[in-house]
């Protein structure tokens, strides 16, 4: 219940977000000019330079829209502080006012004597629920429905007793025990005080978050009425959905605790047959209570309170996009000099934790049933496939659904684009194999016994954001980008011809695996590096515990050999393949920076190629053993995997070392030092790691598929059983840990490269090239001093910024758009403004402008 409420409140983030959003653009006194100025900022000509830089497009129109976004986000940030703070109102007053309403009066044992034996009744089942503290019972006169109700908050807790049931509670003592014992078990699970929040929310909604968006629908253009009202419709609805589901699904809970004390279990069965008298609106899906056939079969078989299915996941993953849309504008407060990829990442990773509250803990209660003494023989983990489907569909739907979405693009189709659809197909099977992660990850951290301490849980909520949160950050990345991307593929196939003019390097895919930017852009990311490092770190901590047993399949000396026995391979590989090149290549091709760039290359693939034959070496060594104990293999595989990509780092920049020092192995002669490049180290460092962790997850998935196959041929598998894990053991993950944190670490303190450094000179051209500001003001200059048409005006502007912000000077290229965004406006003082700017830097540029 807590995680669906988690929940209520992603959703309501969202929502939120979305109305004083659109409350903004109706109502605001600058709304026509920022809507206008959004519009010229999304087509602004030279929004997708230089090719090369992915974030190039997002930039341009995020330092475009950046006055209007600070502007809206005060907005939404005013207005989820109000909505706070009048649910906190509406929370504190609720026991009062509801104690007024109803008329509620407190028994009265001294004047009553069926009273002192009630309240003596009362006491027994209270010390029976085992509550330290007693709740205030009140009796609720004139009430003809069989009923009872605990509310409050904490420290004032009140359980309300209708006159009818106390009636004929007298006549039939137990109907009125099973009552009390389901509401005192309301206390016990501790949800009242999220139910009572839950309904203050919905409450405080009504004025704060329907009537503003009444207001901001009367003030929408006609044309976006349509696509902003279906949006509307969707977001209201899952808040009143979530909310509902949050109150029945505290009501399953509180029946299956009630049902363990005493006697209760049968006579509540026939409380759940008892007409509640509730109006027709709350039969339907916004029902606060679950149908009495799905009350009593959970008491029957708890089992249903451990599932997780497709919509629940399509909520969660719903609500998570909907609020991301709203957390990245309120990002512009204080954290608007993040770039596109990493201010996606880190409202991913605020949202990542509810998404994994619902979806992976769901997921962690099934199998921890699965394993329970209570469970059916022969129960199987969970399923992951319809949950992962679920998760997934509500991610990419709910990224459909933000204001800007229906107001900014109301003439184009709501569906996303070709390379946006690529990217949430790829989604689906990320998110399918992350959930799988986290079902085999739960059967090295579930024990035997059924039951996990609450740090265990919340270390492992943690763990499982992080690579969530990745998946998340980089998705939401690409999907903003779609429509900006096509220079960029552009930009890495002219590169892959350059260096291909002078070294080996077809074909174009095992390039582009390492070198494209956007593949860069991803493995030179500490926080990618973090998410591989959880992906074996998590569920390998469990051998760490005190008392912890671990298949005795030998892992660790696999682990270190085959670590040791690849990097040593490579070395070899490596070395003889620099004296080859330095005996057979002429000197004036190995001088040239493509040749060592593709050198370089190669030297990279194969460390990440090796890794992925570690990994299945690993997996293929150990696979049927730990199948016979239940026990994953791929973890190690992983951590085979990560310790021979940091020692295959190592030897290639050894190479390059040891090539200073002997010439044989020198591809360029230079001196004996050991000087290296720290940014250069450091994204080779990541990019052999990162994409080494995808080989090897290639590597293991095909040697356990083989595995299995012969595994079905007649044949007893290998002995297997639980032992300890020994010193040694521990001592080998203690080091694997302080590796993987020197790589983080490498990751956070490092530079990014700036020159050709240790024999490999990066094979995009460096920022700001010489003459390229002066030759965007010639461009510029022509452009506007010819007769062209609009179209070859705007593909001209378009090169005008483009060289602009390759020879560097930011100032001419934001001047350049700045000019382009005052025309559809017709704002003469903006245009002016910005030709005087654009004349300035030109005349600095030593290119003066004569036809402007």
């Amino acid at each position: 219940m807590r995680f669906r409420f988690v929940l209520l409140l992603t959703a309501l983030l969202g929502t939120s977000a979305f109305v004083y959003n659109l409350l903004y653009y109706a109502v605001s006194p600058g709304a026509d000019d920022a809507f206008a100025d959004y519009q010229a900022c999304i087509a602004a000509p030279g929004a997708g330079a230089p090719a090369a830089d992915p974030g190039a497009y997002a930039r341009g129109v995020l330092s475009c829209t950046a006055s209007h976004e600070r502007e809206k986000a005060w907005w939404i940030l005013a207005g989820l502080v109000l909505l706070a703070l009048a649910a906190v109102a509406v929370h504190l007053a609720a026991p009062r006012l509801r104690t007024w309403r109803q008329k509620l009066e407190p028994l009265e044992p001294e004047d009553d004597p069926e009273d002192a034996a009630l309240l003596r009744e009362l006491r027994s089942l209270v010390a029976e629920a085992g509550l330290r503290t007693a709740p205030r019972f009140l009796v609720a006169v004139g009430r003809w429905d069989v009923g009872a109700r605990a509310f409050g908050r904490a420290g004032d807790y009140r359980v309300q007793l209708n006159e009818t049931l106390l009636t004929r509670g007298r006549e039939d003592p137990a109907l009125l025990r099973a009552f009390v014992r389901h509401e005192l078990a309301h206390i016990r699970n501790k949800d009242v005080d999220i139910t009572q929040l839950t309904v203050a929310l919905a409450v405080v909604f009504v004025p704060l978050g329907l009537a503003p968006l009444a207001v901001a629908l009367a003030g929408t253009d006609p044309q976006d009425l349509f696509g902003v009202t279906w949006r509307a419709a969707v977001l209201v609805a899952l808040v009143y959905l979530t909310a509902a589901a949050v109150s029945r699904a505290r009501e399953h809970a509180a029946d299956v605790r009630a049902a363990s004390w005493g006697d209760a279990r049968a006579h509540l069965r026939r409380v759940l047959g008892v007409p509640a008298g509730r109006p027709w609106w709350s039969r339907g899906p916004l029902r606060l209570h679950p149908r009495a056939e799905r009350r009593v079969a959970a008491i029957e078989s708890p089992e249903v309170l451990f599932r997780i299915g497709f919509g629940e996941c399509f909520a969660a993953g719903l609500a998570a996009t909907v609020a991301a849309a709203g957390l990245h504008t309120l990002l512009w407060l204080g954290f608007n000099h993040l770039g596109p990829r990493d201010s996606r990442w880190v409202v991913a990773l605020v949202l990542a934790p509810a998404v994994v509250a619902v979806v992976a803990t769901g997921l962690w209660r099934a199998a921890l049933w699965a394993r329970s003494d209570a469970a059916p023989p022969g129960t199987g983990g969970p399923r992951t496939l319809l949950p992962a489907l679920g998760l997934a569909a509500g991610l990419v739907l709910g990224r459909l659904v933000p204001a800007e979405n229906g107001i900014l693009r109301s003439g184009s189709s709501p569906l996303p684009t070709a390379a946006a659809t690529a990217a949430s197909l790829g989604l689906c099977l990320f998110v399918v194999l992350f959930l799988r992660w986290v079902v085999r990850g739960a059967t090295l951290w579930l024990p035997a016994s059924g039951r996990l301490g609450r740090g265990t849980w919340a270390a492992g909520l943690a763990a499982m954001a992080v690579p969530l949160s990745v998946l998340l950050g980089w998705w939401l990345m690409l999907y903003d980008m779609a429509d900006g991307l096509g220079p960029v593929h552009d930009g890495a196939r002219a590169d892959h011809r350059a260096v291909a003019a002078v070294a080996a390097l077809e074909p174009f895919w095992p390039w582009a695996v390492l070198e494209h930017p956007l593949a860069r852009l991803f493995h030179e990311w500490t926080p990618a590096v973090l998410a591989v490092v959880v992906l074996w770190a998590f569920p390998l901590a469990a051998l760490g515990r005190r008392g912890a047993a671990g298949p005795d399949s030998g892992w660790a000396r696999w682990v270190v050999v085959t670590a040791l026995a690849g990097t040593a391979v490579l070395a070899a590989a490596l070395l003889g393949t620099r004296v080859w090149a330095h005996a057979h290549v002429a000197e004036e091709l190995r001088r040239q920076g493509a040749y060592r760039v593709a050198f370089h290359h190669w030297s990279v693939a194969a460390a990440v190629v090796l890794q992925g034959v570690v990994a299945a070496v690993v997996t293929a060594g150990l696979a049927r053993s730990h199948r016979s104990l239940g026990r994953p293999v791929v973890p190690f595989a992983l951590l085979a995997a990560f310790v021979t990509g940091c020692l295959a780092t190592g030897v290639i920049f050894a190479g390059s070392v040891a090539g200073g020092c002997w010439d044989a192995l020198a591809l360029v002669s230079g001196p004996c030092e050991a000087g290296l490049d720290a940014g250069f180290v450091r994204d080779t460092l990541l990019r052999t790691v990162v994409a080494g962790a995808a080989s090897a997850l290639v590597g293991a998935g095909i040697a356990a598929a083989v595995v299995s196959l012969r595994a079905r041929r007649p044949g007893a598998a290998p002995a297997a059983v639980s032992v300890p894990v020994s010193r040694e053991q521990r001592g080998l993950l203690a080091l694997a840990l302080l590796l993987a944190v020197a790589v983080a670490t490498t990751g956070l303190v490092a530079g990014t490269p700036g020159a050709a450094t240790a024999g490999a000179p990066p094979a995009a051209p460096p920022a700001g090239v010489p003459g390229g500001a002066a030759r965007a003001c010639e461009r510029f200059d022509e452009v506007m001093g010819s007769g062209a048409s609009s179209a070859d005006r705007n593909a001209g502007l378009f090169d005008a910024v483009r060289l602009a912000v390759e020879g560097g000077n930011a100032a001419l290229a934001m001047a350049i758009q700045d000019l382009v965004r005052a025309v559809p406006r017709g704002d003469l003082s903006a245009f002016t403004d910005a030709g005087d700017r654009i004349r300035a830097q030109c005349a600095r540029e030593g290119a003066p402008l004569r036809r402007f």
